[in-house]
């Protein structure tokens, strides 16, 4: 967003009525023409008049305040300087002159003799609401934003209806990180001006920072509704859409977005993670090669599109995406963690292990690492150092649910029943929908001979996923025979 209205030109002449000085000693007639087409909305028109009044006249202040503002707003900002300059050295002080001064020195990046301008103009008049608030734009362009804050205060003490200065006022604070103070300036702007859509906007993606996700959604839609065609309403609604599960049409607007801005790396990259939410990997894979090309390296998107790579069997590839993000971010854990695991699936299990043995000492204290890694033992048929991991990962996370049930398959193989059965229980605690540990501990009950409890809990994982076969199976085991008919 830029600022909305960076600086307020006033028309002294008719704002100050009697009180301003009078242009006794110009042409009336040129003067008056300039005023009239003024008025008429030919600036050109009345600069040429002003000028030729001037030529009578060059002393006279009013004459020379009216033809240095008009040459303010037609952008002859040299112009503009010398006769407002002129027009206060030969007045007894206007507040006005001195505003416009101000506007035409911040517009030529003369900031120091804009604030002094300014300050002059409210030395005059102390209330003035022009002069604080473009001074207030004016400390804010420089990053002074304690100033700019307090001059924005003292202008909406003035005119605390001013939507502009409320505007302004909350991208001053969003600017400085005031996200809370910002959304209530907007908040403010949207109720004085509640169909600007830039302001509805603005608000969507202030709520959207703050995590505020559904007002989001409703300042965005309520923003679109006035002009459709806003691309950045429609990323930021699509984003706000995807935090809240809303995947189809958070995929709408973000693929409306890119029609206006398709080379945003961020619209290319939401509507990756909104497609992979909706299981549709592939076009996942293409947005996410698109924002790389946007936007190389960028880490974030490296694991993404390896992940979407990993979800479609396509573990080579995956490799190779999840090496080049460690290359890009050496410290993202889940890189390693999937690096490793796309790698077994490739059928490369010693890269795979030396993977794991080697993310394990850059991330000691990952639980997925440490897990990763006892699993990579226990596929080895290496038991006790898959042990020893298991039991780093329950220090790190004692009540991790993968751990507990594996180290239970440890010692169920090692014919520990009873140690077995007190980790698939505690498997159980952490989740007690585990199919895994529920059939584990029926088969941990069957050696001990409790077949009743057995049955349970094969009864019972199967009730949670019927198509669980090792349950089905060792239910059939159990079963009692039908007693045969008498020949």
């Amino acid at each position: 967003m830029k600022w909305h209205s960076n600086l307020v030109i006033v028309v002294f002449a008719v704002v100050l009525g009697t009180t301003a000085v009078c242009a006794q000693q110009s042409s009336p007639d040129d003067f008056q023409r300039g005023l009239e087409l003024y008025e008429a909305g030919d600036l050109a028109g009345a600069k040429a008049a002003f000028e030729a009044a001037l030529g009578l006249m060059p002393n006279d202040p009013v004459v020379l305040a009216w033809c240095g503002t008009v040459s303010l707003q037609l952008g002859d900002i040299q112009r503009a300087i010398q006769c407002l300059e002129q027009a206060g050295d030969r007045s007894e002080g206007s507040h006005v002159i001195y505003n416009n001064l101000g506007n035409a020195y911040a517009e030529v990046g003369k900031f120091e003799q804009a604030e002094e301008s300014y300050q002059q103009a409210l030395e005059i008049t102390s209330n003035y609401f022009d002069a604080h608030y473009n001074l207030a734009n004016l400390m804010a362009r420089q990053g002074k934003f304690v100033v700019a804050f307090n001059e924005y205060n003292r202008a909406l003490e003035v005119s605390p209806n001013d939507p502009e200065a409320h505007i302004n006022f909350g991208y001053a604070l969003q600017r400085a990180g005031e996200t809370a103070k910002a959304t209530r300036e907007y908040e403010a702007a949207r109720r004085l001006q509640p169909q600007n859509a830039a302001v509805l906007s603005t608000l969507g993606s202030l709520y959207l920072k703050s995590d505020a996700n559904e007002a989001a959604v409703e300042a965005y839609q309520a923003a679109l509704a006035m002009d459709a065609n806003l691309a950045d309403a429609h990323l930021g609604l699509g984003t706000a859409l995807y935090n809240v599960q809303r995947y189809t049409e958070a995929i709408s607007h973000l693929q409306q977005a890119i029609q206006a801005i398709p080379d945003n790396f961020v619209v290319q990259y939401n509507l990756g993670l909104a497609l992979a939410a909706q299981q549709q990997y592939e076009p996942a894979e293409a947005a996410y090669n698109q924002a790389l090309a946007i936007e190389a390296g960028n880490v974030n998107c490296l694991i993404n599109l390896g992940w979407v790579q990993f979800q479609q069997g396509n573990y080579e590839q995956a490799s190779t995406t999840f090496r080049e993000a460690i290359k890009r971010g050496p410290r993202r854990e889940v890189a390693y963690l999937y690096l490793a695991r796309s790698q077994a699936k490739a059928g490369k299990g010693d890269q795979a292990f030396a993977q794991w043995q080697a993310a394990v000492r850059k991330f000691s204290d990952s639980e997925a690492i440490h897990l990763g890694l006892a699993n990579a033992y226990y596929d080895r048929g290496s038991k006790s150092e898959a042990l020893a991991e298991y039991l780093q990962v329950l220090k790190l996370a004692p009540g991790n649910t993968e751990a507990h049930n594996n180290i239970g398959l440890i010692f169920l193989d090692r014919q520990d029943v009873t140690e077995a059965i007190v980790h698939f229980k505690a498997a159980l605690k952490s989740n007690p929908q585990y199919v895994y540990a529920i059939n584990n501990l029926g088969a941990a009950y069957q050696r001990q001979g409790k077949l009743d409890e057995a049955r349970q809990q094969y009864r019972r994982a199967l009730q949670i996923n019927p198509d669980y076969q090792p349950a089905k199976e060792n239910l059939e085991q159990l079963q009692p025979k039908e007693e045969s008919e008498p020949s």
